[in-house]
């Protein structure tokens, strides 16, 4: 990692623990450029008070977590429950004798500051990775004031270079509470805007400064995925932004799951298979989450029981000159798909949650959608799509393109959003949303 770390180092004298088990150890400790926390043992001696590290450290059935409670010499504070080590190895010489050789990660942990001038407004960061923007986005909302910033040339994406801030309006008599709803705030900030650039934000580190200490709590994440199908400029983020903050005190619609199907339509991919089988189960998702169960049904369940042993009987009739063993399994695999007949197709479904978001489809195709859906089956039941795949049948993308267009189209309606973004669907190009009705000829 390259770039600049977000915490010089550190050493911390303290106590690393486990159970009744303790013993005294000193460690170097910072934050990378990424918002990853980096540790650096020295030897331990090995002795009556640390074997528990070597009797205990490796468990080939689960991460075994320690303590390490530590202050530095300016006073800064370190504390984690979550530490474990990748790797161990006992080393000795004649002068010091055995010690203990650790490599140690951390699944969370929080650094405390003393800050030289009291912070009056209490303000809480999130560092992210991944964001780029032209500028400084910036709005005024009840808890506060909000900035987001990015970098404007390409950089590693797991750098932690974006960082999205709020400080409050005015001094908190109760600050924790204050903190507990911009959490809150924050975080669906950073999924709508994950939207931009189709690749799901990480924010490995939060700050939350209030009074005369800065708290610093830093998460170990995975990789920063990266996206080509950016469906926001990021010189144009503007109208995005203020749709997310004006979607989490005033959401226009009250979808359910809905940072779900952001999460699986922003998933990392290489491959227009996966790429499909995403984008199809974000929309999945979006349905299924906010359409109630009897909407799902062609039928209410009491009369479709009625109809459903009728049909029962009819097939038993059918059945009746087969072996009686035969007969009662073929009856009773047919009973449970039965129950598949009462329920509403994607397509059906997807018109009616439309119909009541107000979803506007202007321009997708009905039978694309059906394709788009065939082939997606095709994918998840057979591992490919082009095995059989006629001259006349559409290129994989262009599945892609259209599927991706609706989970679009029904996300931006449940934010809120009205501007331009890019439209892949019948090729690269910019659009209008909501899409501006045909000229009549």
């Amino acid at each position: 990692m390259s770039g600049a770390p977000l915490a010089k180092s550190r050493v911390f004298p303290g106590t690393l623990s486990r159970g009744a088990h303790a013993v005294e150890v000193s460690a170097e400790i910072g934050i990378d450029a990424s918002g990853e926390l980096k540790f650096d043992f020295p030897p331990i001696p090995l002795s009556n008070q640390s074997k528990f590290i070597l009797l205990e450290w490796d468990d080939k059935d689960k991460v075994v977590h320690f303590s390490f409670r530590a202050a530095a010499e300016d006073g800064t504070r370190f504390e984690t429950d979550h530490l474990f080590f990748s790797s161990l190895c006992t080393t000795w010489d004649q002068a010091s004798g055995a010690r203990l050789m650790l490599s140690a990660l951390c699944a969370m942990g929080i650094l405390r500051f003393t800050l030289n001038e009291p912070m009056i407004k209490p303000v809480l960061r999130l560092r992210l990775r991944g964001f780029r923007s032209f500028d400084s986005l910036n709005a005024a909302c009840p808890l506060g004031q909000l900035e987001m910033m990015g970098l404007r040339e390409d950089k590693d994406d797991n750098e932690a270079s974006g960082w999205l801030t709020i400080q409050a309006n005015d001094p908190r008599s109760d600050p924790r509470s204050w903190r507990a709803a911009s959490e809150r705030l924050l975080d669906h900030i950073r999924c709508i805007m994950s939207l931009t650039g189709s690749a799901y934000l990480g924010a490995p580190v939060m700050e939350f400064i209030a009074g005369i200490e800065s708290e610093v709590t830093v998460w170990s994440k995975i990789r920063q995925g990266t996206s080509a199908l950016a469906i926001i400029h990021y010189m144009t983020q503007e109208a995005m932004f203020e749709a997310a903050v004006r979607s989490f005190f005033s959401p226009p619609i009250e979808a359910k799951h809905l940072f779900v199907a952001i999460e699986w339509f922003s998933m990392e991919a290489t491959y227009n298979e996966v790429r499909l089988v995403n984008a199809m189960t974000a929309l999945e998702n979006l349905i299924d989450s906010n359409l109630g169960p009897d909407e799902a049904l062609i039928l209410p369940r009491a009369p479709f029981t009625r109809t459903r042993r009728v049909l029962l009987s009819v097939i038993r009739r059918c059945l009746a000159r087969l072996p009686a063993e035969q007969a009662e399994d073929a009856a009773r695999e047919l009973n449970e798909k039965l129950a598949e007949l009462n329920r509403r197709s994607l397509l059906r479904k997807l018109e009616l949650l439309a119909a009541r978001w107000k979803v506007p489809l202007d321009g997708i195709d009905p039978a694309s959608l059906q394709l788009a859906k065939k082939a997606r089956d095709k994918v998840v039941h057979r591992g490919q799509y082009y095995e059989d795949v006629k001259e006349t049948d559409a290129d994989l993308w262009i599945h892609v393109t259209v599927i991706r267009e609706v989970v679009v189209r029904f996300l931006f309606t449940a934010i809120g959003y009205r501007g331009r973004y890019i439209s892949h669907l019948g090729g690269y190009r910019d659009a209008a949303f909501p899409p501006t009705p045909a000229a009549p000829d």
